[in-house]
């Protein structure tokens, strides 16, 4: 007959409870630091689920409006913009950020106090400056990443990739001065001008800028290219920076500046356009015969919309950058605004949006019941910008 120790058997269930309660409280462990490990990487990996999570297979083209969030309510009506974003909606009014996901849903929003707001946008980044203020901010779709203010009111502002930012103000000696910053917040480059700066270039990978000015010659307005690279600057006596290159004077008002290619360069103006190779070398021209209404530009492809004012109906002239075609398609109606997105022109009129290739052949179009004042295309939707709210249709 086995005789039972009492004291062993207290011992062996203490020993049991301490190996369980070890094991339970290293579990907890775990489950905690996988949680703050998700936590601490969320910008590394919830982009990606995001995305993810809101590619949904889009049906054929539609003029049904999206329900779910749609429609988007803006407060303050028609002085809000929307602009894309790394796969989300950058929508600014006059004292909000706020970032949507595809379907509507918000991720982020912020207040700021400019009073004239106004958006430029990078690969995946929003620089959002007070037009006449003294102070810019740098966005993610998740967070303000810094905030910083100007001696002087800011003129224009660009982003470049890396997230290097361009700030344009009014100087009190110089009609311009022009700030470079880098990702960080960093000033890395300084440039005073005694012309107007119009538009701020970035290189692809942000080692330089092209600075395009305009002026007066001979009673025209006329523009010109510099640029500037970051890494090598050589200066003048007077310690300004001196370009690598300029161009000629182009006698055009420019609007915008834009490479393409192998960082040629396009020259949209108001009344013509100039192609320049990669070293500032004028290579041809394209002059418009009717007035300019709307333009956009994508890599290689420009789209271009011009009015006939008599006959009140539009001319759509598609531009082949790279390989110097330029197609014209006369239309039967008036065109209010142009996009041009995954090599594809969308074009906006008061009866819906048509879709053109970019040697200007017809596609597809949808016809709206609503009259809306702009849109953005984006993926398989397309944003469609009333007075005070923002719809969503499928549009492939």
């Amino acid at each position: 007959m086995a005789v039972t120790d009492v004291s062993m058997l207290r011992r062996n269930r203490k020993k049991k409870k301490a190996v369980s309660f070890l094991k339970k409280l290293i579990i907890i462990l775990a489950a905690a630091a996988a949680v703050a490990a998700i936590v601490l990487t969320k910008d590394m990996w919830y982009p990606k689920l995001d995305g993810i999570l809101t590619k949904i297979p889009a049906p054929e083209n539609t003029a049904e409006l999206a329900e779910g969030y749609f429609p988007l309510s803006i407060e303050g009506g028609a002085s809000y913009q929307l602009l894309a974003m790394d796969n989300c909606l950058a929508i600014t009014d006059d004292s909000h950020f706020f970032v949507h996901n595809t379907d509507g849903k918000m991720v982020f929003s912020a207040q700021h106090t400019f009073s004239n707001p106004i958006m430029t946008a990078g690969d995946k980044k929003i620089l959002l400056y007070d037009l006449g203020g003294k102070s810019f901010s740098l966005y993610s779709k998740y967070k303000n990443i810094y905030t910083k203010t100007t001696d002087d009111p800011i003129l224009i502002a660009r982003i470049g990739s890396g997230d290097a930012a361009a700030i344009v103000t009014k100087g009190e000696k110089y009609p311009s001065e022009l700030m470079v910053y880098d990702g960080n917040g960093k000033n890395i480059f300084n440039y005073r001008s005694v012309s107007r700066i119009i538009d701020v270039t970035f290189d692809p990978d942000s080692s330089g800028c092209y600075i395009t000015t305009i002026g007066v010659s001979g009673g025209y307005m006329v523009s010109r290219i510099l640029y500037y690279r970051f890494d090598k600057i050589d200066r003048d006596e007077a310690g300004d920076p001196i370009p690598v290159w300029q161009t000629e004077d182009v006698q055009t008002l420019a609007l915008s500046v834009r490479l393409f290619g192998d960082n040629d360069i396009l020259l949209l103006g108001d009344t013509m356009c100039a192609y320049y190779d990669s070293s500032g070398t004028f290579i041809n021209s394209y002059q418009y015969k009717r007035r300019l209404v709307d333009y956009s530009v994508e890599g290689s492809t420009a789209a271009l919309i011009f009015v006939n004012e008599e006959l009140r109906t539009s001319e759509l002239v598609t531009l082949d950058c790279t390989e110097n075609i330029i197609s014209n398609k006369p239309l039967d109606h008036e065109v209010i605004n142009v996009q041009v997105s995954e090599g594809t022109v969308f074009l906006q009129s008061a009866e819906g949006i048509d879709s053109y290739t970019s040697a200007g052949e017809s596609i597809s179009s949808v016809k709206l019941d609503t009259d809306y004042d702009d849109f953005c295309r984006m993926g398989n939707y397309i944003y469609l910008l009333g007075y005070d709210s923002i719809n969503r249709i499928n549009f492939n």
